[in-house]
């Protein structure tokens, strides 16, 4: 590869560590790449365009902390790692914004706000170990998201290498100040499509499947950089961005609310809803007793909250500009449940907050760490939004498809949003376990749809959701997609088979036994 100045690496140990994610996928690149610049990225574009007239199967896809549960940077052909080099972080702090390149680690660009007492809001569960590059591809979001949005509501502007070699920078203009091709057919795409998918997507505050052309222009203002967030590095490579900052909560306050019957949530999380919490979060009862074996340090901490019917527990956490007001404003929640017989205290020990948040964030690895040989939980509806109002609807229907299919499942999630992180375990004993995952999450999709909600919130679509975008939109709207991926990308270079073109077979054939 001339001009390449970054390190090139086809050694095995490398390869293997780039195969895998947080997904149940295994898919081998056939060379890792680690360029030191954006010269090197649109060197390596540029020989994959070249390549790709001889060789139809070669493609170029970008990886950065590994840690996506859809399988959504696993390729073939050719891999990139910004990890290595590109990774600088310039903090702003009369701006309250931050420039980084897309080998960042969230965690190393949460130390340096830190230092300006400013924060990333899409604040996710992974973030100790997910890179930026990953947040931005995925559309993340986190604890936060319900007051600060996902990180499409967080970013200001993009660097992004398209697949001609040229290098654009997505500033918002106005409409009527189009002049790029690219951009002049999105707008017209978006004048003729956007409502239709604004309502496809359900009635629900975020969104990460499919192409995010609905969010493209708002007053007049069109914005590219809504098309790129969430395209898992479809439709070019993101190399650098601008993110906006917000000040870190002085004062917070937790509630832990204890669930005896999902039927209530409807009621409990609209009345949370009404006192303006920072976060609202969940986990049921089978994550706690998994914690109970394997973190009870934590569960011993917040065991008073358990009662014998407890089927789930809330935590809502509050902060305003001021302790008082802070603490006013959890207390006024909390009189209000009362009120109606619902079971909340306060979490007035910081180390006994501390132990619920531990075991909420640690909800995924439980389930994935600790199940009998040979069962695995499997990231494939974990990722499902619906909407508040249908979740009694919802969960009832859910767990009917769960008895059917015989599945063993824990959940968590943002829950204030609608987001449900609920993880299903799979005997992989079975060597029908790949159609029998494709057939529960079929069941599944169809619920999320019936009530309104989508298939995915902050986790893409990869390899394990691709396949049900169009049952799921319907062919007008995903030959939309089609047309959005074709503007960028016409040669299919970007990580083909996500959001375009995967399939089930995909699925069976790369389900990692």
């Amino acid at each position: 590869m001339n001009n390449f100045k970054g390190d090139i690496d086809t050694t095995k140990e490398t390869l293997q560590t780039h195969s895998t994610d947080a997904s149940v996928f295994r898919v081998v690149p056939s060379t890792v790449l680690y360029p030191r610049d954006v010269a090197d990225i649109v060197t390596a574009v540029s020989v994959v365009a070249v390549e790709k007239k001889t060789n139809p199967e070669v493609s170029l896809s970008i990886r950065a902390g590994g840690t996506c549960m859809s399988g959504g940077s696993l390729n073939t052909g050719y891999m990139l790692n910004l990890t290595k080099y590109m990774n600088k972080i310039e903090i702003n702090p009369d701006t309250m914004t931050a420039v980084v390149e897309m080998g960042a680690y969230f965690r190393d660009i949460e130390s340096e706000a830190l230092k300006a007492g400013l924060m990333f809001a899409p604040y996710t569960s992974s973030r100790l170990i997910c890179g930026i590059g990953g947040m931005i591809g995925n559309n993340a979001s986190g604890e936060k998201s319900i007051r600060y949005g996902a990180t499409i509501d967080n970013v200001i502007d993009l660097e992004v290498v398209l697949a001609d070699g040229s290098i654009i920078k997505t500033s918002p203009k106005k409409l009527n100040e189009l002049s790029d091709e690219k951009e002049l057919k999105l707008a017209s795409l978006y004048k003729e499509e956007g409502e239709k998918l604004k309502n496809a997507v359900g009635l629900v505050t975020k969104v990460a499947s499919g192409y995010r052309l609905e969010r493209l222009v708002k007053d007049e203002v069109f914005d590219p950089s809504k098309i790129f967030i969430g395209s898992q590095g479809t439709l070019g490579i993101i190399t650098k961005a601008t993110l906006k900052l917000v000040p870190i909560p002085a004062h917070t306050s937790l509630l832990i609310i204890s669930i005896d019957s999902i039927k209530d949530l409807p009621f409990i999380l609209d009345t949370i809803m009404k006192h303006n919490p920072e976060g609202v979060e969940t986990f049921d009862i089978n994550t706690y007793n998994f914690a109970k074996i394997h973190m009870t340090e934590h569960t011993d901490k917040i065991a008073s909250f358990i009662h014998p019917t407890t089927t789930a527990l809330v935590l809502a956490q509050f902060s305003e500009e001021t302790e008082e007001k802070t603490k006013l404003q959890a207390q006024t929640c909390k009189d209000e449940l009362m009120d109606h017989r619902v079971s909340v205290d306060d979490a007035k020990d910081p180390s006994v907050a501390d132990s619920a948040w531990k075991i909420r964030r640690s909800g995924y690895g439980l389930m994935c760490d600790h199940n009998k040989p040979g069962f695995r939980a499997v990231p494939c509806i974990e990722d499902i939004i619906v909407p508040i109002s249908r979740f009694d609807v919802f969960v009832e229907g859910l767990v009917d498809i769960m008895k059917e299919h015989r599945i063993v499942y824990g959940f968590h999630g943002h829950i204030g949003d609608g987001a449900l992180r609920i993880i299903p375990v799979f005997d992989f004993n079975d060597p029908k376990v790949a159609d029998k995952i494709i057939s529960f999450m079929h069941d599944v999709f169809a619920l999320v749809k019936k009530v309104r909600g989508n298939t995915s919130a902050d986790h893409g679509d990869g390899i394990i959701r691709t396949p049900f975008l169009k049952e799921f939109y319907g062919e007008e709207l995903y030959g939309v997609f089609e047309q959005i991926k074709k503007i960028f990308d016409p040669e299919n270079i970007f990580n083909p088979h996500k959001k375009i073109g995967g399939t089930e077979d995909h699925i069976r054939k790369w389900l990692d036994r």
